[in-house]
């Protein structure tokens, strides 16, 4: 009944507008739509049976709740003898409103004398917030709530799973249960654990890599799980409680949009990082912001920050091209003696010998790695450029050329077949990327290196560049357009310092 009822409204509803706020009422249902939520609420039950946020820009939406989901933010009574199911209760409406929220107030008798239930939803109506009060009313209510506690359950549906994802990418696109609050994030969906708390002030509830849906009780409380991926909140005990009060984020995991419903919330973003490795995520974030606002295109401005950081990483890359360049002579200056070795002699005594040579010519055993200094310098500019792009919530939905959305692949045209690993999808950009670092690799001439250390190098970086490509064929689009676009800033100064030593001679 409850789908057909939802299906019905939806129908003969109006589309969910961007800024407008409306509100339908029907004989069996409530609807709210506000700036960027739709709630549509059932009299049966008085629960959010459809619960959507949309945002923009860009013009992206999820459904939290959906025709085939359980209601959302559900009310359970547990305790000694038999509990009325608050679901089954038939409820009145009614509506009011404030500068801040749509209200709308549900009320039903208990099948017990003298007890009322009231529950009011009041949705922001430019956030993400809704509020829920609930309130136990009559002259038996302490009587009847002696013993019994009343919790919430909170489940994430189905629309708040994004697609499978082939390939590493699966690792980007997961739900997760986490709370949040000053202590930082922490993940609550262990299922070994059968409660955890949540101190006051705290936030609960699930999150996927754009959206989130979390809810704070008004005190301490307990996180129960449930059956069917759900959640209950157990507020702490305190004898002769009639009131609670919850308040909800259904909304993008954003910055702005998070902070301002709470500033804690802010810390969802980009939490898997460490704090000072967070700091330099969010600087390039404010340096792409900056960037699309210049260039009046994300894909573009990827770009452009692409060859930002190169040009901010340059003195770097300088200090990695010399250790470069001395690991080179000494490997040229090395080889005809391990050369020598290696023919004459097999087992310890090669192994001796060629530590001899090592002495003998003043070298460490581990002098390659010097020419990682300056690579692992990189190394935390590249995790918070990744982790920054692959958060983005900006990105989300945005098309760039051939690309349709630039945090998802590519996906230039759908192959005959899908194939395990690679998934059903042709992705170019990853063909891109690794045919350019193979080019900027054998563009290189090192004037030292004999033609065999020369094949074993351009050997050993091809492979890591094939190994680049099978980590990066499923990442969202903007990830690999960023690389794809280092490895050519990279290829073209590599031919405009060859072209300049030319000129010099």
């Amino acid at each position: 009944m409850r789908p057909l009822l939802a299906l019905a409204l939806l129908l003969c509803a109006p589309a969910f507008p961007a800024s407008a706020e409306e509100v339908t009422v029907t004989g069996d249902s409530v609807r709210i739509t506000a700036a960027h939520l739709d709630l549509l609420f059932s009299l049966d039950g008085a629960n959010p049976v459809l619960w959507g946020a949309a945002a923009t820009p860009p013009p992206t939406s999820v459904r939290f709740t959906g025709e085939e989901d359980p209601p959302q933010a559900r009310l359970q009574l547990h305790g000694p003898g038999p509990s009325p199911d608050l679901q089954r209760l038939r409820f009145s409406a009614e509506l009011t409103e404030d500068s801040r929220s749509r209200i709308v107030t549900f009320r039903s008798d208990l099948p017990v004398d003298g007890v009322r239930l009231v529950k009011s939803f009041a949705v922001s109506k430019e956030g993400y917030e809704v509020e829920l009060t609930v309130e136990l009313l009559g002259p038996n209510a302490a009587q009847f709530m002696t013993g019994r506690r009343l919790e919430l359950e909170l489940g994430a549906g189905r629309g708040l799973f994004p697609p499978p994802a082939p390939g590493f990418a699966a690792m980007l696109d997961r739900v997760q249960q986490v709370a949040v609050g000053p202590g930082g994030v922490r993940n609550t969906g262990d299922k070994k654990m059968d409660s955890t708390p949540l101190p006051a002030g705290d936030w609960t509830g699930f999150r996927s890599r754009f959206w989130a849906i979390l809810v704070r009780p008004d005190g301490a409380a307990r996180v129960e799980p449930r059956s069917g991926g759900t959640v209950a909140l157990v507020p702490a005990e305190e004898p002769g409680r009639l009131s609670w009060r919850y308040r909800f984020y259904s909304g993008p995991v954003e910055h702005r949009a998070l902070t301002a419903a709470d500033p804690e919330l802010g810390r969802l973003v980009l939490s898997g990082l460490w704090s000072w490795l967070r700091a330099l995520s969010f600087g390039l974030l404010d340096l792409l912001r900056g960037l699309t606002a210049l260039v009046g295109n994300p894909g573009v401005a990827i770009i452009a920050l692409a060859v930002s950081v190169k040009l901010l990483l340059w003195p770097l890359a300088i200090v990695a091209e010399r250790l470069q360049s001395q690991v080179n002579a000494t490997q040229a200056r090395l080889q005809p003696g391990i050369d020598a070795i290696n023919a004459a002699h097999r087992g310890e005594e090669r192994a001796r010998r060629t530590l001899a040579l090592y002495r003998e010519e003043g070298v460490h055993l581990l002098y390659t790695l010097r020419s990682l200094v300056g690579f692992l310098i990189q190394v935390p500019v590249f995790i918070a450029v990744f982790d920054m792009l692959a958060e983005n919530f900006a990105l989300h939905g945005v098309s760039f050329l051939w690309i349709r959305d630039l945090s998802r692949p590519d996906e230039l045209w759908r192959l005959p077949a899908c194939l395990p690993f690679f998934g059903c999808y042709l992705n170019l950009l990853p063909f891109l990327m690794s045919s350019i670092s193979i080019a900027a690799l054998f563009r290189v001439h090192s004037p030292v290196l004999t033609p065999k250390l020369i094949y074993r190098q351009r050997r050993n970086l091809t492979g890591m560049a094939l190994l680049f490509f099978l980590l990066f064929y499923t990442f969202p689009a903007s990830m690999v357009l960023y690389w794809t676009s280092t490895n050519f800033v990279q290829l073209m100064s590599q031919e405009v310092g060859r072209l300049r030593r030319r000129l010099r001679l």
